[in-house]
């Protein structure tokens, strides 16, 4: 199939999202897919001092044609796609869509199926449901733009069982769970690179490191995290593995994060808590490695849209996280992951002192987290994904 992706974020813009994208489309062209993207300007790649670039030319990945060239997502970048639609033919149009990512304050991108309706099919995978700002005062105008973007879609694709049943509430049928993956390849580590990486960190023996892995936003409680870790022995430290935020609705989350850096002087955790910034995917595998226990508090509970909860799970570690909003039921507490309540630093520090004087109990963790994730390969997700789209060729 000749398939064109549309996306908000694209690398080199950090985001779960534009990751997604990245590697669902490397993952269709090895079945045998021709993949076009669209994303927004700050997508462009390094420019090549060996290679001229055209104008209004896409620039060549090793596993798609890409163009980014949507200055901002308004009315015009709707009829522009259209456009590139028309122009190459595509089978499929799926949009990855995510408000935030789209730094949405117009509902053109919600329009976009409807636009394209009679141009060719499409299907929209929904990261999550929650609703763009729009506007001031724009009540349940921004649910409406949501729920038109649904039902105007020839599919939709929800990545988790309770976004699945909202939009199973929508509409009657084309509606299918499809999981993310994990946008972190685990490899293999040396132990002598654990090493390197714990006294990198200036942790001493007998010192325990708990992990947090992905961009702070409020909604994934490194806040609680924090509390609970003030109760923990002093021989406990934490480390964030990874920049602190992304490219979208980077105001909000820098927001979050001065709050955090009050907190860790509040508590006095400085000396406890470290921060590797940035660091190559290659080395992430190292750092997730080298943790005693991942925790992962998100305060809307945990949910199989979550990237971070698959690299954690790609990795084998064994984690502490929040209940869901809704059963999983690939998730099962003790034997794959470890729940506590929402936003409980109580019952956080608690469970987290449990299992790091159990190592039995972690690697029984670990052994099923690993066994868990075969589940959620990129393989089987494109396959998956591709499947739908041929199956949305016959509908009327």
């Amino acid at each position: 199939m000749k398939i064109g992706i549309v996306t908000g974020e694209f690398p080199p813009l950090a985001g779960g999202v534009g990751a997604f994208t990245w590697e669902l489309a490397k993952a269709l062209t090895t079945q045998g897919h021709e993949i076009h993207v669209m994303t927004g300007r700050g997508a462009r790649p390094s420019p090549d001092p060996t290679q001229k670039h055209k104008a209004g030319e896409p620039f060549t990945l090793p596993f798609a044609q890409l163009y980014p060239v949507i200055h901002r997502w308004r009315w015009p970048s709707v009829a522009k796609i259209a456009d590139w639609a028309l122009r190459y033919d595509f089978d499929v149009v799926n949009i990855q869509y995510q408000a935030a990512a789209y730094n949405m304050n117009s509902a053109a991108i919600n329009l976009l199926p409807w636009r394209l309706h009679h141009i060719t099919r499409t299907v929209v995978t929904f990261h999550d449901l929650r609703v763009p700002y729009l506007f001031p005062k724009a009540g349940r105008l921004r649910r409406t733009a949501v729920s038109f973007m649904a039902r105007q879609a020839h599919g939709v694709i929800a990545t988790n069982p309770e976004d699945y049943q909202s939009l199973v509430s929508l509409r009657s049928r084309s509606v299918v769970q499809i999981p993310i993956g994990s946008n972190i390849q685990a490899r293999e580590v040396d132990p002598a690179e654990i090493t390197a990486v714990r006294r990198e960190l200036g942790l001493v023996e007998g010192d325990c490191l708990l992990g947090y892995f992905g961009f702070l936003h409020t909604s994934k409680g490194a806040d609680v995290l924090l509390r609970a870790l003030a109760s923990l022995p002093t021989n406990v430290h934490l480390v964030f593995i990874g920049g602190r935020t992304g490219s979208s609705d980077e105001a909000n989350n820098q927001a979050f994060f001065a709050r955090l850096d009050g907190l860790i002087a509040d508590l006095q955790l400085a000396e406890r808590v470290h921060w590797t910034g940035f660091v190559p995917e290659h080395h992430v595998s190292a750092y997730l490695k080298a943790v005693d226990l991942m925790v992962m508090p998100y305060r809307d509970g945990v949910s199989l849209r979550r990237g971070t909860l698959m690299a954690a799970l790609a990795h084998g570690r064994a984690l502490v996280t929040t209940q869901p909003a809704a059963p999983i039921p690939e998730l099962v507490p003790g034997e794959n992951v470890w729940f506590v309540p929402v936003d409980d630093s109580a019952a956080l520090a608690q469970a987290v002192q449990v299992l790091l004087t159990e190592p039995a109990q972690r690697a029984r963790l670990e052994t099923a987290a690993a066994r868990l994730a075969g589940q959620f390969t990129w393989d089987k997700i494109a396959a998956r994904t591709a499947t739908f789209f041929q199956q949305l060729q016959t509908v009327p």
